[in-house]
């Protein structure tokens, strides 16, 4: 049974990397789950749980569209299964993987959300913003009116380890405290439960006077 074990799990780590058809990329899960199948006696259980939960975090499965073509995509919800398996069957020091399988499943599960603007807008312009979000379902903005000249100031990090220190993110530290937004809404997110990964660019749908917001 560890032979078998080992020499699958060495067929799905090398068909891994080689890539090839569509049927060869099909067979890497189905390696993975036969080198799992002797149990926890095996030598290379954890390592295929590992990896296998990698493959499906990161690649994922082949599944056919309705247009015919092919494509694969990661299945978070069979990678969180695997990596929770991993945690549950093993103690911390038992594994190398404990660790990192734990991070992964924080990964996997906790909300997150981001927005970025790519560059700025000329006045009476269409603007617009990406949108990254997991693991959530209602996202909402609210737009405010800056003053750059008076809001904005660059401080030092007194808690910086050079002690020369840093200018912190002078964002994160403009003063929105009692002012009202300009604008605010809220977006639906595209959350399924399946926790993949949300993105979108956002348009905003009334011109702003000019200014820094």
């Amino acid at each position: 049974d560890n032979d078998k074990a080992h020499l699958h799990f060495l067929i799905a780590m090398t068909m891994r990397y080689t890539g090839g058809d569509w049927d060869s990329r099909q067979r890497v899960p189905d390696e993975f789950e036969a080198a799992l199948q002797p149990g926890k006696q095996t030598e290379w259980y954890d390592d295929a749980l590992f990896h296998y939960a990698q493959w499906m975090t990161n690649t994922g499965v082949v599944r056919q569209l309705d247009n015919g073509q092919w494509q694969q995509e990661a299945d978070y919800v069979k990678a969180l299964q695997l990596f929770r398996r991993l945690v549950q069957q093993f103690a911390k020091g038992e594994t190398r993987y404990y660790d990192q399988a734990q991070q992964q499943i924080k990964d996997i599960t906790e909300p997150t959300i981001s927005v970025g603007v790519s560059n700025v807008f000329l006045p009476e312009s269409e603007l617009q913003f990406s949108l990254h979000a997991r693991n959530i379902t209602r996202a909402d903005f609210a737009l405010y009116r800056i003053d750059l000249t008076r809001d904005v100031r660059f401080t030092k990090n007194l808690e910086d380890d050079e002690g020369e220190g840093a200018v912190e993110s002078w964002i994160q530290r403009l003063p929105l405290a009692g002012r009202l937004p300009v604008k605010a809404w809220s977006r639906t997110v595209d959350s399924k439960g399946d926790h993949k990964p949300y993105s979108a660019e956002v348009r905003i749908d009334t011109k702003l006077p000019l200014g820094s917001y």
